[in-house]
């Protein structure tokens, strides 16, 4: 152990004495440095490749035989078969129609309602409908008692090259001459005019079958229009359209044939005939292209009367041109025609007439153009003026002192401007509103003013379709001022004109109407809210505010 313990002693002491050996020789080394700088090139020594590839062993594999035995036995198949449903589109293509509709009503002025309507549903061979109404109400001794009867049929036969039509129409016509400052009861004629007309109709249209296909539409008319107490009215007119609009030459041609014979009852009783014929030649060509379209033609009338025989002859053309496709486009035209006064067409315009001197109104000439278009997806407007050149136009004038209505002509060449402007709105099938306002000036050449009419005129409706229940419908109607016309006659019947302002009016109407249920309704109508005793002719003051109310019913 002694002997372990001293050589171990022995080897430390020498690496000792080394490593002070090796520290001293280092350090005179340093002393002694020499740097060596030159430019250093690295180089890449070549690798070593190891010359040999690979050897991967291949996978063997054995097949194997099999062998499949079917065994020989025969199953029986029971075949199961059943018919197949016809595919059915059901009865929502084809609703049930309901074609009868009653209507019953009642309102202040003791004035009663009654429609009803009868007509057949859906058939390949024929429609037929009939129609009754009646309408009157009882006012006080300032204002009109009247009542209105219509009677109206009407039936069309479904054939194999057309449709072949006929209406039947009656319509009975009871107005007061209330237009007299006096108490009525002091008149020296009876106040009560009753006007009856009967009107047939027979017409004819072919099938068109392909867009080029020529299409044609035969009219035989025929009416009798009466008042006992001064005239009666038989008219009957043939009319035939032909029309190709999709062919090389697009065109329409209109001709007509019509026979107007009228009795007046003078005042000794005895009567005077007055026969009118008319024979019209309208043709017209049409150019249409992608952004524009031009058609012309011309309007002709041969008319004789108890005066000799005229020709009339009225150029006719129009074009128009898209300036922004599907939303805005320009149009201007010229046109001219005649248009025969009738006793039929004068009443239906003013009941209270009884002295009718039948005339000719014809528009020498008239110029139009204007810009029409769409600013939205449910808003359209029109904007249009015209100028025109007519010959008799028609004024009104009041008869003093029999409270009637005179028809009075401007025989001269009067002159009428008109600026229009008409806006449309519609959502769905919610709301719809239109306006229509419409500047009048009137230049006449016999007669001192435009007597009775409007040189300012607005008309504005508005519906409102809540959830299919309620249906609210507004009207409001405008007229600006007029000039009205007053005639008497002193002890030597020479006539005295003088003239009267009319105030403006507005005229605003309010319908509701409830639906219960699909067949059933109520309705509430009330008229002239502002309770405005307006007078539409001179000494004409029409009715305050009245209110009719009631059911309808469809079965």
């Amino acid at each position: 152990m002694t002997h372990y313990k001293n050589t171990v002693c022995l080897a430390l002491i020498l690496i000792t004495a080394a490593s002070v050996k090796a520290q001293v020789r280092d350090s005179l080394i340093k002393d002694n440095q020499i740097d060596v700088i030159k430019n250093f090139k690295p180089t890449l020594s070549e690798a070593i490749k190891i010359p040999v590839n690979p050897n991967p062993e291949k996978p063997t594999y054995e097949k194997q035989d099999f062998s499949y035995q079917i065994p020989a036995h025969a199953f029986s198949v029971n075949p199961n078969i059943y018919t197949i449903k016809p595919l059915s589109m059901g009865t929502m293509l084809l609703p049930k129609l309901k074609g009868n509709y009653v209507k019953l009503g009642f309102g202040n002025y003791l004035m009663p309602l009654g429609e009803f309507y009868l007509n057949t549903v859906r058939n390949k061979e024929y429609q037929a409908g009939v129609f009754f109404k009646h309408l009157s109400a009882n006012g006080d001794k300032d204002y009109n008692n009247f009542s209105q009867n219509t009677i109206h049929g009407y039936a069309n036969k479904f054939l194999e090259k057309g449709v072949l039509g006929s209406e039947l129409y009656y319509h009975r016509n009871k107005v007061n001459l209330y237009g007299s400052p006096n108490d009525i009861l002091q008149l020296a004629t009876d106040p009560k005019l009753i006007y009856n007309l009967f009107d047939g109709k027979v017409n004819f249209k072919n099938y068109a079958k392909d867009s080029g296909d020529l299409v044609y539409k035969v009219d035989l008319n025929y009416y009798h229009f009466n008042n006992t107490d001064f005239f009666l009215e038989n008219d009957a007119q043939l009319k035939t359209i032909i029309q190709e609009k999709s062919g090389t030459f697009p065109f329409e041609l209109q001709a007509g044939f019509r026979l107007n014979n009228n009795k007046i009852t003078l005042a000794d009783n005895n009567s005077l005939n007055y026969q009118r014929i008319y024979f019209d030649l309208n043709p017209q060509l049409f150019l249409t292209g992608t952004d524009h379209y031009l058609q012309g033609g011309f309007n002709s009338t041969i008319s004789s009367d108890s005066l000799g025989g005229k020709f009339h002859f009225f150029p006719k053309a129009e074009g128009g041109y898209t300036l922004v496709p599907k939303k805005l486009s320009i149009y201007v035209g010229l046109t001219g025609g005649l248009k025969p006064n009738t006793y039929r067409s004068i009443n239906s315009d003013n009941p209270f007439v009884t002295a009718l001197p039948l005339k000719n109104t014809i528009t020498k000439i008239e110029v139009y153009g204007g810009l029409k278009g769409e600013l939205g997806a449910q808003t359209s407007f029109l904007l249009s003026t015209s100028s025109a050149s007519i010959e008799n136009l028609v004024t009104y004038t009041t008869d003093s002192s029999k409270a009637n209505q005179i028809l009075s002509y401007d025989t001269g060449k009067a002159k009428l401007t008109t600026l229009a402007l008409e806006l449309n709105y519609q959502w769905n099938e919610k709301v719809r509103f239109g306006i229509m306002s419409k500047l009048n000036s009137y230049q006449m050449k016999t007669l001192g003013k435009a007597y009775s009419l409007p040189q300012f005129e607005t008309k504005f409706n508005l519906s409102y379709n809540m959830s299919d229940k309620f249906l609210v419908k507004v009207d409001l109607f405008y007229w600006g001022e007029r000039f009205g016309s007053l005639v008497s006659y002193n002890t030597n019947a020479e006539p005295s004109y003088y003239e009267k302002k009319l105030d403006p009016f507005v005229d605003l109407n309010l319908g509701i109407d409830y639906r219960y249920s699909k067949n059933l309704s109520a309705f509430i109508q009330m008229n002239n809210l502002a309770n405005n005793r307006y007078q539409r002719f001179v000494n004409y003051p029409v009715y305050g505010i009245n209110i009719l109310g009631g059911f309808t019913f469809t079965f």
